[in-house]
Order: structure tokens, then C-alpha cells, then sequence
């Protein structure tokens, strides 16, 4: 039997049983230690921390809408969706990724810090890093290197990139609950009879997330598909396929590839 993926009962179910399984292989993969091959090690080693930080976002996305909670679990599906999102950006793209997402955070503790000191009047000031120029081989990488920075630091620019514009409205309406938005507050006020009034719970209820539970999968695949080829034995192919073929998917949701050079 072929299944479709589409927003029914039927997908729902199978999603909420896919989940589990391939949140268990990556368990496995990792609780039996990873080999890597030596020319990916750079580039395994923040894919496979992301790796980590999207199943636990999965988990927990997981027990709190089994737990009722709706609006308030967004921000973390943002954060699923924007990482499965960057290791496909670091897989494909390799050690300039690396590089730049290494300055990326390096600037961001250096202003954190002096944020810090500006403010926290501490006795001694924080300890960071002075900043190092990069040294580029030529101007090409450099350009290369300030491309990949914006891809990384808006995720607008790194989904049409990757030919998938369409994937930007999901993140930007996630993005009104992941901040101090009236989007927070209309969540629990309704208008009845001419009459302002609130509700303890979200309004829409289970029936607002059925897209976002559809989508976990989704990204835990993205994600696993990263990773999995940088590993000896590309471990988390089996998991995959079958992931695709109970729930419908096409592969080609998984080969993220460019749709615009660097």
C-alpha cells in the first residue's frame, strides 16, 4: 500500500508513530559511538551537537502537545525547522560553512560580553576572545564567506537559497510566538458578543498544530539526512527509507540542494 502525506488522521497517526522510531535510531547510532571519516571530522563536529539539539527539540516538541500545549510550544518548532535547515547548509556546503559559522558565534560572544561589561558593572571584565581577522585565499572566498554568513544569520535568505521560499511564511508566523508579539496575546482573547473576554487555553487548540506535528518528521529526517552520509556506514539509512515510504515522502524533500550558487 502506497501512503500519501497530506494534513488527514491517517498521516497524523503515522507521524506520531514515525517519531519515536527514528528518534530510537539516532539513539542507537550514537549510544554505539560514531566513526567519521577523517576528511568530514571538521564538519561532523557541529553537525553532529545540531543533530543532538534537534532530536531533544523533537522530544520535547512531542510531550508538550501531547501535553495540550499548542501556541506555546512554537518557538521550538521554529527551532527544529531552522536547524534541520542549517545542517543541510553545513553538510552541503563543508568547511566554509564551519568557518563562518565559527565567526558567527565568535562575534556573537564577543558582543555578548561586552554587553556584559556595560552593564553588569562586574569587577573584573568577561574574558573573550580577541577578534582575528580571517584570512581569505582571494576575494572570491571572501565574498563566499559574507554570502554564507547572511545565509546563516537569516533564515529568509537561506531558504530561498535552497529553492524553498515557501518554507519562510511557516517560520515567520512561528516567529510571532517566539517573541513579545500581539500574537501572544490575541492567543488567548476572544470576542464574544461585542464583548472582550479571555480563555486559559489557546484558542484553536489541537487542531492549530496538526501541521506543525505533521512537520516533525519531516525535519528529523532533513536532519538525520545530514548527518548520516558523513558517517562510516551512513547508519541512518535504513531509518530513512523506511521513514519515507510508511509516511508518503518524497525524497526529493530530503536532497535540499542549492537553487542559487554561492
Amino acid at each position: 500500500m502506497v501512503y500519501k502525506f497530506g494534513p488527514n488522521e491517517q498521516c497524523l497517526r503515522r507521524c506520531q508513530a514515525v517519531i519515536p522510531v527514528i528518534l530510537r535510531a539516532a539513539d542507537e547510532v550514537t549510544n554505539q559511538g560514531v566513526r567519521v571519516p577523517v576528511e568530514h571530522q571538521d564538519v561532523v563536529r557541529p553537525l553532529m551537537g545540531w543533530w543532538q539539539f534537534t532530536n531533544r527539540t523533537a522530544k520535547a516538541l512531542v510531550s508538550l502537545y501531547d501535553q495540550g500545549y499548542t501556541v506555546e510550544a512554537a518557538p521550538l518548532m521554529r527551532n527544529l525547522m531552522g536547524h534541520a535547515y542549517a545542517m543541510n547548509w553545513l553538510a552541503d556546503t563543508g568547511v566554509p560553512a564551519v568557518v563562518a559559522l565559527s565567526a558567527y558565534w565568535n562575534e556573537h560572544r564577543r558582543k555578548l560580553a561586552k554587553n556584559v561589561d556595560a552593564t553588569w558593572n562586574l569587577p573584573e571584565p568577561v574574558p573573550v576572545a580577541p577578534a582575528e581577522p580571517l584570512v581569505f585565499a582571494n576575494a572570491e572566498s571572501e565574498r563566499m564567506h559574507k554570502k554564507l554568513l547572511g545565509e546563516l544569520a537569516n533564515f529568509d535568505t537561506l531558504v530561498v537559497a535552497y529553492g524553498t521560499p515557501d518554507v519562510y511564511p511557516v517560520y515567520r508566523h512561528q516567529s510571532a510566538y517566539s517573541h513579545t508579539t500581539g500574537a501572544t496575546a490575541d492567543a488567548f482573547l476572544v470576542v464574544d458578543d461585542g464583548k472582550l473576554k479571555f480563555t486559559t487555553e489557546p484558542k484553536g487548540g489541537e487542531a492549530d498544530i496538526t501541521a506543525e506535528r505533521l512537520w516533525i518528521p519531516v525535519a528529523l529526517l532533513q536532519a538525520a539526512a545530514a548527518i548520516s552520509p558523513l558517517l562510516v556506514g551512513n547508519p541512518m539509512k535504513p531509518t530513512i527509507d523506511k521513514a519515507l515510504g510508511d509516511l508518503g515522502l518524497p525524497r526529493t524533500l530530503l536532497n535540499l540542494q542549492r537553487a542559487r550558487p554561492l
